[in-house]
């Protein structure tokens, strides 16, 4: 599988011309790399199926791909709740709030603290 790596800048561009070539978004995925994210874009025309991937930290705001892919909001609003990129001009923004969780973007990366642990002891009468 071949994978072509993109600039945050080009998504949009490289998103309406799969549009226009007949291509339908199939997913978009985010999953840590090294150093960041990757957010990788898979569109499928027939049997030809092709992977455009950018490379993000956390903070970078990443254009949105609504105006080519209507359905993305779903995609961009799940990225945004698990891990907390901002994606500009989504087309239907939750807000935050598309998928619950206990704890807000759980799968960011984020320094883990040393466990505390209190320990409460019962009074005797």
């Amino acid at each position: 599988m071949k994978i072509d790596s993109i600039e945050v800048a080009d998504v949009q561009k490289t998103a309406g011309n799969m549009r226009t070539g007949g291509y339908r978004l199939v997913v978009m995925t985010c999953t840590p790399a090294d150093e960041g994210y990757y957010i990788t874009y898979s569109f499928e025309k027939e049997t030809d199926l092709r992977h455009y991937r950018i490379a993000v930290s956390e903070g970078t705001k990443i254009p949105s791909i609504g105006s080519s892919y209507g359905g993305a909001f779903v995609y961009e609003n799940e990225i945004h709740d698990l891990y907390g990129f901002t994606f500009e001009g989504m087309s239907l923004d939750f807000g935050g709030t598309f998928i619950k969780t206990s704890v807000p973007y759980p799968f960011k990366k984020k320094e883990q603290p040393a466990p505390t642990v209190t320990v409460v002891k019962e009074a005797k009468e």
